[in-house]
């Protein structure tokens, strides 16, 4: 796995703490929904943002969006979700588990989406700090290119999800 750290976010339940500061502990099925919920607002929000011309927020967003659907798949393969924001890194760790689970097809769909998108993801990645931290403005083209990329990963996604356990 290639440096991660993997530590585990209990596979059982997830500790939280509530709004007024009482322990919520989420089973790992509402916490794959949590994630996909938020992943989904994250992607429409980024939309939002797209349309007003706050490219910067929007990039983030769909950053955002495409970190948390990825993370839900693995957590519901694996009972864990790694500590990196990096999606190609998360990518790469989905594949891994594919793999072990003898859904070689899969692993290989995700390595060409990786491959074919790279540029893509790349630009998503650094915006996790850029768009917040850097002197770095994005353009209309990068979100626009972001845009498309995690509307076609959050696709792929939800295919491979639907063909793991499913079938």
């Amino acid at each position: 796995m290639g440096g991660l750290s993997k530590e585990l976010v209990n596979s059982e339940e997830h500790i939280g703490q509530g709004i007024a500061g009482e322990v919520v502990a989420l089973s790992s099925i509402d916490y794959v929904e949590l994630l996909r919920r938020r992943s989904k607002t994250y992607y429409e929000y980024s939309q939002e943002a797209f349309e007003r011309g706050d490219y910067d927020i929007a990039i983030f967003m769909v950053g955002q969006a495409a970190q948390l659907r990825v993370k839900s798949v693995i957590l519901r393969i694996l009972g864990y979700t790694p500590r990196t924001h990096r999606v190609r890194e998360l990518l790469a760790v989905l594949a891994e588990a594919l793999s072990s689970l003898n859904k070689s097809s899969l692993a290989s769909r995700i390595k060409g989406f990786v491959e074919e998108n790279r540029e893509a993801l790349r630009l998503i990645e650094e915006a996790y700090t850029g768009s917040r931290y850097l002197y770095k403005v994005y353009e209309r083209e990068d979100v626009e290119k972001s845009l498309r990329v995690v509307e076609k990963l959050l696709n792929l996604l939800e295919a491979i999800e639907h063909e793991v356990f499913t079938t």
